[in-house]
């Protein structure tokens, strides 16, 4: 049995992907979601009761018990906590390539 499900979005305009793939998972889901100038936006939406934006499924209640930002500076890596974790229901960051 694999131990990781690795889902390789190529980005290439010369064969579509679909704009956007979720992973639902008990206490919330994750998504990809290509933009139309090909960035994607990353989202951890965790579920405090409320319906996960038109995903086809409900999931239990779900807190985060833990955060961390990894920052890479040129001279030594620095993790930074995220402040008021229990009132977390959505994160999100948008990435393009360079």
């Amino acid at each position: 049995m694999d131990t990781c499900k690795i889902i390789n979005l190529e980005g290439n305009p010369s064969k579509p992907e679909s704009a956007e793939h979720i992973i639902t998972f008990p206490g919330g889901s994750i998504s990809v979601m290509r933009t139309a100038n090909n960035e994607y936006w990353a989202h951890i939406q965790v579920n405090h009761g409320q319906v996960l934006n038109d995903i086809p499924s409900q999931s239990k209640r779900g807190d985060v018990v833990d955060t961390r930002v990894d920052h890479d500076f040129p001279v030594t890596p620095n993790i930074v906590d995220i402040s008021n974790m229990e009132t977390i229901n959505h994160l999100a960051i948008r990435i393009k390539t360079v």
